[in-house]
């Protein structure tokens, strides 16, 4: 995978949280006296499902929209992510899959959910965006903290690792009090579990982009710029590992005036 394509996967994951953050804020003004009359509480804990009933309202079919979009933004850094942190055993693929999975599910979040969580579903529709919240919740939160492990051992993504989990740490307890709704309001508490999720994945995407665009041959690495096993990919690094060596160090030349860098 060449720099500039692990570069579009991140740009996907950093443009993804911004969108549905907007999208749901402007959308939560908008339908503000529509959720209100629905019976949600924008403070405390209610039946009323929010950012999933703006789906239900006059500009419903942006929200379905937004979901749908955001799980698409986020596939792709999922895939990103995968490439742009080093391996570190044989289940170093779980954190990736497992937001991949948060992400497919996220797409399935554009099937309307029912006005009110207040008993089961009694749609097809309904138990499709409730299964796939469940799905969400649980891959991202698993994700945090299987994620921190393969980070840590990077380099490269130093001081990553203890961010995730940290995040992984408050998106949990956040997401607790937001159903029990003590300590703080529930509302309020899904709010913040949203943010941190979001901020989370914004920061990680601006770094994978970092150092997708530091890394011509896919993936930068401490040394030089051999980031994969593939010897294909090996050949593809040398001319640009060269051309560099030749710009850093233009007085290493070889007797006949050539660069001191053989073919």
């Amino acid at each position: 995978m060449s720099g500039l394509t692990l570069a579009r996967l991140a740009d996907a994951g950093a443009i993804g949280p911004i969108v549905f953050g907007l999208t749901i804020t402007v959308l939560t003004f908008l339908e503000y006296d529509f959720m209100i009359g629905l019976g949600w509480d924008p403070v405390h804990s209610s039946d009323v499902p929010w950012p999933s009933a703006l789906a239900l309202g006059p500009y419903g079919y942006f929200q379905i929209t937004n979901f749908v979009f955001f799980g698409v933004c986020l596939i792709s850094f999922g895939f990103g992510l995968q490439r742009g942190v080093r391996a570190s055993g044989r289940s170093s693929w779980v954190g990736p899959v497992l937001i991949i999975m948060a992400d497919v599910a996220m797409v399935l979040l554009g099937f309307e959910v029912e006005p009110s969580t207040s008993e089961p579903p009694q749609t097809l529709h309904g138990w499709i965006h409730t299964f796939a919240f469940i799905v969400v919740a649980l891959s991202m939160l698993a994700a945090f903290f299987v994620l921190w492990r393969r980070l840590k051992r990077d380099s490269l993504w130093s001081g990553y690792g203890l961010y995730t989990l940290i995040s992984g740490v408050l998106c949990a307890i956040l997401l607790f009090i937001s159903f029990a709704d003590f300590f703080i309001p529930g509302q309020i508490a899904f709010y913040l579990f949203l943010a941190v999720m979001l901020a989370w994945i914004e920061v990680m995407a601006i770094r994978l982009r970092s150092i997708a665009m530091d890394a011509p041959c896919g993936r930068a690495a401490p040394a030089g710029c051999v980031t994969t096993i593939d010897t294909r990919e090996f050949r593809k690094c040398q001319p640009h590992a060269r051309q560099k060596e030749r710009e850093q160090h233009p007085e290493r030349r070889q007797p006949d005036g050539r660069s001191g860098s053989r073919p």
